[in-house]
């Protein structure tokens, strides 16, 4: 939609609310013939929706036929959705919508804003029509190219400074008269020879200091090692001295430790000889214990027994033992008879536990029973009155419905009596305001007509062509009538007059309304009382509510009748078998109690003294265990007997062949092991010492050495400590020396290819920043002030010009031409320093005026011939494809008729053309000239178009 129109309002407010509106438009371009169906947003009546009425959003489909007019075809769908349309048809036509607009459609008044724009709007507009952003993108970009070469070459001369820095750095002080006094100056990283000629110096410099820091190092190591082979002479000297003076020491003492070995000799034999009668020695006293303590257990043995068998041999132990095993197998045989009895116990409790139960369950069913024929009359006699109650309720819902109907029948009646008097109140005073109001609205129409004249000579000023005849000279004005009214206050009495004969006619509808309404509602509830009804509807209800209640409980009723019936049935059948329980008790209770009477007499018998068979069982096996003990205790006494007499007769043996008269004298000859291997240790050391010192005093060297005076340590120190305190001092000069020449060698080739590469980036920088600059207008050497978007733009502006004066001088009999102008405009700032600027040269008086000083006709005229120049070379730049139709809208009206003459020959000269010349106008002299129109008719109910050709004029 061309101009500012609200999307969301392109549906007709006329059409009929259930009605889908569309609208379709078949044109043909570029050798393809297209449809657009476009539906506008829009709501229609959906009986799902919530509020009645459903929202179908804006939709759009382009079809392009497909055949020949000869051989027919049909449509066949291109795309349906907004952003492909809008593709498609832009390449069809090969312009934009805002070209499109700018080209086709002239609307009113906005073909007229290219001549009045400032340079900046202008800018704007042919900015947008002729796309010239990418020239602005150009600018950009050289601006970009020339920071970045900045910035290269800043970074190239940072890093220059930085490495300039890291070799003043890495230099230091290089010989040792340079301490306390720095080297040549550094020069500026802006000075290429100076400073690569100030890092070679210091890199000669510190090689020469490499090579005397190593002939120092030279002559220090040889004094060092030197020194270090007379200390070393003297360590040796004085190490072979404190030898010496050693051995005699410990000569001394073992001589000394020799006067107690002949005694220790002894001990160790005798020692040595009784270390092989330890184990029969231990195997004595062991057995010995074990005698001791074998005859302790015999002794606690018997005393578990009875007197009987305290005393008693082994075989009469055995024999009593075997005894007790048998009388134990024979109660073991007895143990199920007693666990008989004890099951035969617990079965007559059982029994007589059934009896009891029985007789209970027989006595409980007896009395039940005895009742029921009265609970039975009682329950039948309720379950008929019940059902009575159930046949009623039907009939008691008829009647409530029924009331409730008419109770609501009779408050609707009153409500709509209530707003009857109340509609026809309102309809009489609506009535009277539209009477009111149309008087009101009629009166001042008659004035504001009578001054008309008046009215239309205010609104005329110097210039300002006259609506009714056009002229711009207005030399006798009617005068403005004094208290005359205006159209809007005319305007405003008239919407108030529509306003109240709308309300007069809704309250006659409504008042009608509510008259049908309230007969119907009469009819259907009569004329008794809503107090009456609500009393009987009340009444109907209780007595409906009563007997719900009492059909609710008759199937409960019927449902306790039939439990209490099976109930009758299971007390019958419980009575009956409780009766044959207790026969059948009372018959087993008699023979179980026989059998009872036999088993306990035999378990009594066999118990003897104790409570039960196991217990005695226990006394026996107890008496068994003791008897076994004292047998085994008995047994290993004598064993331990023979073992002791064992030992003793071998330990005698071994002290006889050892050497000893007794095992006794053995004994006490035996000494600890650790005590006998120490003694042998100091003895052997002893010896081994005495052979070590008597060969170190028989040494040729010591006694030799030990002859010369004592060696001096102390001196050869001192010498070796300064020799190495020489040596340390030159040693770190020629590493640090090395180093140095190390870190500087790369540094300076580094700095070398560095100020290689600087000159082609300084020349690089130089380019680009004057590109940069000439491209933004900010050099000298831009002559035209003109940045070079503003460059392109002047130049499509004076192609315009040039192509709207061809028309201009037909319209205005070749005496206005649109110039283009260099110049800056007055009091302007901004990125656009000029070029576009727009003045109309008067050839008649050969002088150059702004656009602004034209008459209304003349800036008509001008601007139609300024838009088809604009049209011309927009379709030029955008396409190359002629378009065929152009609208222009309104502004015929300030055309004399000369001029009026002169435009329309110009624009039958494009009809001449091939192309179609649509004009919008309210004038009626272009209502004569033109044959084919199309005339819309404005209508309360909405708009008529009508097609009216040359014959019908």
């Amino acid at each position: 939609m061309p101009g500012v129109r609200p999307t969301h309002r392109l549906r007709s407010d006329h059409a009929p609310v259930d009605r889908r509106t569309k609208v379709t438009l078949d044109f043909s371009a570029a050798g393809r013939r297209l449809k657009i169906t476009r539906t506008p947003k829009q709501s229609y009546p959906s009986s799902r929706a919530k509020n009645g009425f459903a929202t179908a959003e804006a939709t759009v489909q382009l079809h392009e036929w497909a055949g020949t007019l000869d051989a027919g075809g049909d449509w066949e769908p291109v795309c349906a959705n907004h952003q492909d349309t809008a593709r498609e048809i832009e390449a069809v036509l090969g312009l934009s919508k805002e070209q499109f607009c700018q080209v086709v459609l002239l609307p009113q008044g906005d073909f007229a804003k290219f001549l009045r724009a400032d340079a900046k709007d202008r800018a704007g507009l042919l900015s947008r029509l002729f796309g010239t952003s990418r020239f602005q993108e150009l600018q950009g970009w050289l601006a970009k190219r020339s920071r970045a070469a900045k910035e290269d070459l800043e970074q190239v001369a940072t890093g220059l400074l930085h490495l300039s820095e890291r070799i003043d750095q890495a230099a230091g002080p290089i010989l040792p008269e340079d301490s306390g006094a720095r080297h040549a100056t550094r020069p500026d990283a802006e000075q290429p020879a100076a400073t690569l000629a100030w890092a070679q110096g210091l890199l000669d410099r510190a090689q020469e200091a490499h090579t005397v820091a190593l002939a120092e190092e030279d002559h220090s190591d040889g004094a060092y090692q030197k020194a270090k082979q007379d200390q070393q002479a003297a360590m040796d000297l004085a190490d072979r001295q404190t030898q010496y003076t050693d051995a005699l020491q410990q000569r001394a003492a073992l001589d000394e430790q020799a006067g107690g070995h002949p005694r220790l000799r002894e001990q160790l034999d005798h020692g040595t000889r009784a270390e092989p009668l330890r184990i029969p020695l231990d195997a004595v006293e062991r057995t010995a214990h074990a005698h001791q303590e074998a005859q302790a257990a015999e002794t606690v043995a018997r005393t578990a027994l009875d007197a009987a068998h305290t005393h008693a041999g082994t075989p009469q132990l055995q024999l009593a033992h075997d005894q007790r095993h048998t009388e134990i197998g024979r109660l073991q045989g007895l143990l199920p008879q007693e666990e008989r009895l004890t099951e035969l116990d617990r079965q007559l409790a059982d029994l007589k536990d059934k009896e009891a139960q029985a007789q209970g369950v027989h006595d409980d069913a007896d009395q039940w029973l005895q009742t029921w024929p009265a609970t039975q009359a009682e329950h039948t006699a309720l379950i008929e009155a019940l059902s009575k109650a159930a046949d009623r309720i039907p009939q008691l819902e008829e009647q409530v419905k029924d009331l409730d109907a008419t109770l609501a029948a009779a408050r609707n009646r009153d409500t709509l009596a209530e707003r009857l008097d109340q509609a026809q109140t309102l309809q009489s005073q609506r009535h009277a305001e539209a009477l009111a109001a149309k008087k009101t609205w009629l009166d001042l129409r008659e004035l504001r007509l009578n001054g008309m004249a008046g009215e239309l000579a205010a609104e005329l000023a110097d210039g300002t062509p006259c609506t009714v005849c056009g002229s711009t000279v207005h030399p006798s004005k009617a005068p403005l009538p004094a208290g005359r009214p205006t159209r809007e206050a005319e305007e405003e009495a008239r919407t108030a007059h529509e306003e109240a004969e709308a309300a007069h006619a809704d309250a006659t509808r409504s008042g009608s309304d509510l008259a049908t309404q309230h007969a119907e509602a009469l009819g259907a509830a009569g004329t008794t009382s809503i107090a009456s009804l609500e009393t009987e509807l009340e009444a109907a209800r209780a007595a409906h509510q009563a007997a719900c209640d009492q059909a609710g409980r008759l199937g409960t009723a019927q449902q306790h009748l039939a439990t209490l019936r099976t109930e009758c049935d299971t007390r019958t059948q419980q009575r009956q078998e409780a009766k044959d329980l207790l026969v059948e008790c009372r018959t087993r209770h008699t023979a179980l109690a026989q059998q009872q009477r036999t088993i306990a007499l035999t378990l009594a018998d066999a118990r003897g003294t104790a409570t039960t068979l196991k217990d005695r069982i226990s006394e026996l096996v107890r008496e068994a265990e003791n008897l076994s003990h004292a047998i085994d205790a008995a047994q290993l006494l004598a064993a331990a007997a023979d073992r002791h007499q064992d030992a003793v007769n071998a330990a005698d043996q071994a002290a006889h062949q050892a050497g000893f008269p007794t095992r006794q004298d053995a004994a006490a000859a035996l000494r600890p092991t650790s005590l006998l291997r120490q003694w042998a240790e100091e003895l052997k050391q002893w010896d081994h010492d005495d052979a070590i010192v008597t060969n170190t005093l028989n040494r040729s060297g010591l006694i030799e050495a030990h002859a010369q005076p004592p060696a001096d340590l102390l001196a050869a120190a001192d010498t070796l400590r300064q020799a190495e305190a020489q040596l340390k001092t030159t040693a770190g000069a020629p590493q640090q020396a090395h180093k140095r020449v190390t870190d500087l060698t790369p540094l300076v080739a580094d700095l070398t290819a560095r100020l290689a590469d600087l000159a082609p980036l300084q020349a690089r920088y130089a380019l680009t920043d004057r590109l940069a600059r000439i491209a933004c207008a900010t050099d000298t050497t831009n002559t035209l002030s003109m940045e070079l978007e503003a460059y392109v733009l002047a130049a499509r502006l004076e192609e315009i010009a040039e192509a709207a004066n061809t028309r201009l001088q037909a319209m205005t009999s070749d005496r206005y031409l649109l110039v283009h102008s260099d110049e800056k405009e007055a009091g302007r700032r901004g990125r656009l320093k000029a070029g576009l600027g727009l003045r109309v040269l008067d050839t008649w008086t050969g002088t150059h005026r702004e656009t602004s000083t034209l008459s209304g006709g003349e800036t008509f005229t001008a601007s139609l011939a300024l838009a088809l120049g604009l049209a011309d070379v927009v379709t030029q730049e955008a396409s190359g494809r002629p378009l065929g139709t152009l609208f222009i809208d309104e502004g015929f009206g300030t055309l004399d008729e000369q001029n009026l003459q002169d435009v329309m020959d110009v624009l039958d000269q494009l009809r001449a053309g091939a192309r179609s010349v649509g004009i919008v106008s309210h004038v009626a002299e272009l209502g004569r000239r033109i044959p084919n129109q199309l005339r819309v008719t404005k209508q309360r109910n909405g708009s008529a178009l009508r097609h009216v050709v040359d014959t019908d004029l």
